[in-house]
């Protein structure tokens, strides 16, 4: 179980679904779900997909204008989850990070991205292809999950 969805392509696809215009069933609710889930978990390895599903609603929110409230409650969560993170970068241990060469930009494809992240998490080596490489390198998912990313991820949406 993710959160109220069965898993994360689950939640991944209800996101995307909003922000292309084809919700299944109330995008509200998913997106108040969504909040929800960042206003109360930002310790486990599920809150990059929170923050991420946060940041990617939020232009959409903005566009329809209708539910203020909710946008109100996105944007303290993410500040929320902003000051968690710049309290924990300190305990970053990696010698390097992906944005540390240039400027930090959100990526364009919040969703895609998510999926991306999904498939680091789920890949296990195959034993009968001993050669067989983890998609986007070994450390992928632990370095997204890293505090000093997600703050990044944070910030860039506020």
């Amino acid at each position: 179980m993710f959160g109220p969805w069965d898993d994360i392509d689950e939640f991944t696809s209800r996101i995307e679904n909003v922000i292309g215009g084809y919700p299944t069933g109330d995008p509200w609710a998913t997106i108040d779900i969504c909040i929800s889930e960042l206003e109360t978990d930002l310790d486990s390895d599920a809150t990059v997909y929170w923050v991420l599903g946060v940041a990617a609603v939020g232009p959409w929110m903005e566009w329809c204008d209708q539910r203020p409230d909710l946008v109100r409650r996105a944007e303290k969560a993410l500040e929320a989850a902003l000051a968690a993170f710049r309290q924990r970068e300190d305990s970053c241990t990696h010698d390097t990070h992906p944005w540390d060469e240039g400027p930090f930009s959100i990526p364009d494809d919040l969703t895609g991205f998510m999926y991306r992240l999904q498939e680091a998490d789920d890949w296990e080596p195959d034993p009968e292809y001993p050669e067989d490489e983890a998609p986007y390198g070994p450390d992928f998912s632990e370095l997204m999950r890293c505090p000093r990313n997600v703050a990044a991820f944070a910030s860039a949406a506020v």
